[in-house]
């Protein structure tokens, strides 16, 4: 009997062919929109105080609730990739999330508004995990690290991008434009992913129900041979459950990821979420604030594409935990900046560089520490842990707001939980090695 080929050796071995690209640029698409749907509000919320004649304090509540949807969309919606496929559970959530961000422009008062962004949020939660995990499955190993930080550029961009769509169209158009335009781009993109969009060849091969459709994308990919020649003896995703990710031996990874998932997202939808009002309380105007968000979207956009490819090369052992240091330090230097417009800029720059570039290593890091089999639910469980963290961040910040203590307070205290992610992620046990190690593994399997 003809050993089976091991598809995950096949493509590490191989370079990247034109399906890997098309997947990465989709997926980076899909979390470009993703991005500029997440940030809409903040770039419109002080536009929309203005409208509606609201206290700084009360956008809070309105801040977290997206991110409370995308907390339940990681957690409920996102694991189902796993049982039901990648690419399904992608165009749903783009769907889900372009429906809600339109309507969101139709909202009459806060209770309407803080509604739409949960429902917008439970689509945005089940993206992320979802593309991750599919461009993990189709990138080779010495990419996967950079492939995983180029799609997640889309975040850094969308906002770069929600930034200057809303500078544009809000003093002429209202806020309410801003999500007319984020709501129409992802239904414009749906028949595209509906159209060019692979499943996960890994993740049909352990399921009898997609595998019939592996022998195009094997095609497309260059690879001979049948489905049947690469059938992998592993659980298939029917059997994919959150105790898997808490068994004897992944459990106390799984629980680390989680504390660090917490820690930086609650820092990074702190610093998303107030900075555009907390400087124009400082007395900057609105249109430096905006400047300024735009800019740590701009740092955000650099810093992952930096780390992948450090990371790539050495691993994330001892790279990852100094970079939540660096990210502590940025951090707590934007509360110190003072009235310096030109030195603000400059730290919340460097503070999206370290915090954004973070988060992105730590979802290659969640993706590559699961197999295929609990891909996604890996993921969107650390995720949607985090997006508690998230929840959590305007909050707090609305909260130190209203006590009136001062930037130094504010992004000192953050700059502190930073410190205490780097510790917790030092402690990781299945941290990603040198793609030159993966590598050479591959081909020894081959």
């Amino acid at each position: 009997m003809t050993a089976r080929r091991d598809l995950a050796a096949e493509l590490d071995a191989r370079p990247m062919r034109p399906v890997q690209w098309e997947v990465m640029v989709l997926c980076t698409l899909v979390i470009l929109l993703d991005g500029f749907d997440v940030q809409a509000i903040a770039f419109t919320a002080p536009a929309i105080a203005a409208d509606w004649n609201l206290a700084a304090v009360r956008l809070g509540p309105v801040f977290a609730a997206g991110l409370v949807g995308m907390a339940g969309g990681a957690l409920l919606i996102g694991p189902l990739g796993d049982r039901y496929g990648r690419r399904t559970a992608l165009m749903g959530s783009v769907f889900t999330f372009g429906v809600f961000t339109a309507l969101t422009a139709f909202a009459r008062d806060v209770d309407q508004l803080i509604a739409l962004r949960v429902l917008t949020g439970l689509g945005l939660g089940e993206a992320l995990p979802n593309a991750t995990a599919l461009m993990t499955e189709y990138a080779p190993a010495r990419r996967r690290a950079l492939a995983v930080a180029v799609i997640f550029l889309g975040i850094p961009l969308g906002g770069m991008l929600g930034g200057v769509v809303a500078h544009a169209l809000v003093p002429r158009w209202g806020w309410q434009s801003v999500f007319v335009v984020g709501g129409a781009a992802p239904l414009v993109l749906l028949p595209v992913l509906y159209a060019r969009l692979p499943e996960s060849v890994r993740l049909a091969l352990l399921n009898p129900r997609q595998v019939a459709g592996v022998a195009p994308v094997l095609a497309r990919l260059g690879l001979p041979g049948v489905a049947a020649d690469y059938a992998q003896p592993e659980v298939g995703p029917p059997g994919a459950s959150v105790r898997q990710i808490l068994a004897p031996g992944l459990a106390g990874d799984t629980l680390r990821l989680w504390a660090v998932f917490f820690v930086n997202l609650m820092a990074v939808y702190f610093l998303i979420s107030w900075i555009p009002t907390l400087l124009v309380q400082a007395g900057h105007g609105l249109e430096r604030a905006t400047q300024t968000s735009v800019l740590l979207n701009l740092g955000g956009a650099t810093g992952p594409l930096v780390l992948g490819a450090v990371t790539a090369r050495y691993g994330t052992r001892r790279i990852l935990p100094a970079w939540f240091l660096a990210a502590a330090a940025a951090v707590a230097a934007v509360g110190q900046a003072g009235h310096s417009l030109g030195a603000l800029m400059a730290l919340t720059f460097l503070a999206g560089f370290f915090t954004f570039g973070a988060q992105i290593s730590m979802n290659a890091l969640a993706a590559a520490r699961y197999a295929t089999a609990v891909r996604a639910t890996g993921v969107g469980w650390a995720l949607g842990i985090g997006r508690l963290g998230s929840i959590l961040g305007p909050v707090v910040g609305g909260v130190l707001v209203g006590w009136a203590l001062g930037l130094e307070v504010y992004f000192g205290l953050f700059g502190v939980l930073l410190v205490a992610a780097a510790l917790v992620c030092a402690g990781i046990r299945g941290h990603v090695p040198p793609a030159r190690a993966v590598q050479a593994s591959a081909e020894g399997t081959r």
